[in-house]
């Protein structure tokens, strides 16, 4: 997996979040009665687009609601501000992107640092039926469609030529009825190509995580650490508790603080050696075994 960047909080920072972070990062705990470090920290896609930072669907294909797929790609791909990205399906005016005055054409009127087409979207239903509840009014049967698509997708350079290629898989439902219409196949249609499109877009898009480590403020100079954590000082609560180690050593509360300090820092490494002597030092610490057990899932979380 690619690098992971990484801000930090102090709990008395929270507040200062602006709107877009606390909509895009999923809630901390709520439980924060103790001194916690709170992180924000950005897992990059499956599909990693960096440095691009701008892109564009330039063709799609398929036999089913491609529109319908292609406007919730651009949005969901667009949603946390990491990619730019632009709807620029015109009519398959760029649906050759070998052809150099094609590609002339779109460098000049989309510009971006990469280009999306979508290949091929398939969808398909099944009709499923069920004797009516006593509470729906038991006699007739009631009918639903059960749809499902698949699409593929092809990411190209500035230079036409292909660089990657990923598929999306989504499912919709339509509501239950007595008699089907063309409504709901269109209600679950349209939701299987939706979801497809979220599960495109989450393999382009990085995820922002905000996580939250309780601190133990038993350490020794605990206090001073916390002030600079509070200052958004991360670095210089760092040398303060790294200097005290060297006086109190066996310290497993000091040892845990600094895991989570390493962490939040990003020095996963040196938050493993730190947790693993606090462990060491109090194995009968159950909150100190669930963070180093926790330590290598936060870097899988999807």
């Amino acid at each position: 997996m690619g690098t992971i960047s990484w801000c930090m909080l102090g709990f008395g920072a929270i507040a200062a979040m602006s709107a877009a972070q606390a909509a895009a990062a999923p809630a901390a705990p709520a439980d924060l009665s103790g001194p916690h470090l709170v992180f924000i920290r950005t897992i990059p896609a499956p599909l990693d687009l960096r440095p691009a930072e701008r892109i564009a669907v330039v063709s799609a294909a398929g036999a089913g609601p491609v529109g319908t797929f292609v406007d919730w790609f651009v949005e969901y791909a667009g949603k946390n501000g990491a990619l730019s990205v632009e709807n620029a399906v015109n009519n398959r005016r760029y649906a050759n992107l070998e052809d150099p005055a094609m590609l002339r054409r779109l460098r000049r009127e989309h510009p971006a640092d990469l280009y999306v087409c979508v290949t091929r979207l398939v969808c398909s239903g099944t009709q499923r039926s069920a004797a009516r509840s006593e509470r729906e009014g038991a006699g007739r049967r009631i009918v639903w469609l059960d749809a499902a698509c698949e699409a593929q997708l092809e990411v190209r350079g500035t230079d036409g030529k292909r660089i990657a290629a990923f598929g999306a898989r989504g499912e919709g439902t339509s509501p239950r009825v007595s008699v089907p219409t063309d409504d709901e196949r269109q209600i679950a249609f349209g939701q299987a190509a939706r979801y497809a499109a979220l599960d495109a877009a989450q393999t382009i898009t990085p995820r922002v995580i905000r996580d939250s480590i309780e601190l133990d403020d038993n350490a020794p100079q605990f206090a001073d650490g916390w002030r600079m954590i509070d200052a958004d000082r991360l670095r210089d609560a760092r040398a303060i508790w790294e200097l005290a180690l060297r006086t109190h050593r066996g310290s497993a509360a000091l040892q845990y603080d600094l895991g989570a300090l390493c962490e939040a820092l990003g020095d996963v490494e040196a938050a493993r050696g730190h947790l693993e002597a606090a462990v060491h030092l109090a194995p009968g610490q159950r909150r100190y075994r669930e963070e180093l057990a926790e330590l290598p899932h936060r870097f899988r979380r999807r």
